[in-house]
């Protein structure tokens, strides 16, 4: 893994991280997540693996800390995060708040979720870490002073019929709130993972049926 030292200067790096395009609606930065921010979801781990999907095509490397049950298949394979910069840290201990400000000074994106609530004397100082080495930090749960709050409010599985079949993909409804640019409410549906809404949306519906009616005879000229 790249030091700090070594990237946060680099020529060429810019301020955004870019992300899913489908986040966009709901994030006030264009085009991805401003480095250094802290963002906050809650309310579903597939969430949490479609924002750590902002890392794929920057070489950017990643942390998950206090999630043992993250769920690594699943990332990698439904949200494409690439597995070789991405690690877990399933139990930090009490001690997680100096694990996790030791990979802020390295890493540019951690998700984390604490063992319990986080007072806001300890939110600020590692949120304002991650904004002095530009990493972006991802609380999966409450945290005071972030700077964009993300959380899913309501979910539809879809695939299932008449009590047989398998889940193919879900329809998440997602709702940010925040400060300054994000002070406005938004919401949007997120199709996850990303490649069901992919294949949902080249599915055509077939066209209608033309049904073309039999030739009337007229009995006089037929006969």
């Amino acid at each position: 893994m790249p030091s700090r030292q070594a990237t946060r200067h680099r020529p060429g790096r810019t301020r955004i991280l870019p992300a899913d395009p489908m986040l966009q609606p709901l994030l006030p930065w264009p085009g991805g997540l401003r480095r250094g921010a802290t963002v906050t979801a809650v309310g579903a781990t597939s969430l949490l693996m479609l924002l750590a999907g902002a890392m794929r095509n920057t070489g950017s490397w990643a942390r998950v800390v206090g999630m043992p049950a993250f769920g690594l298949l699943a990332a990698g394979q439904d949200y494409r995060v690439p597995l070789d910069r991405l690690a877990l840290v399933p139990d930090p201990g009490p001690d997680w708040p100096q694990v996790v400000g030791t990979l802020l000074d390295g890493v540019d994106l951690i998700v984390v979720r604490p063992p319990a609530d986080v007072g806001e004397g300890l939110a600020r100082s590692l949120s304002s870490r991650a904004r002095q080495n530009g990493s972006v930090l991802i609380p999966a749960t409450a945290w005071p002073g972030a700077e964009l709050s993300l959380e899913a409010t309501r979910r539809r599985w879809h695939g299932l019929g008449h009590g047989r079949g398998r889940l193919k993909y879900c329809d998440l409804q997602v709702r940010s709130t925040g400060h300054g640019k994000a002070v406005r409410p938004r919401t949007t549906t997120l199709t996850l993972p990303p490649a069901a809404g992919t294949q949902r949306a080249a599915i055509a519906p077939a066209p209608p049926r033309t049904v073309t009616p039999p030739p009337i005879l007229d009995r006089r000229t037929s006969l």
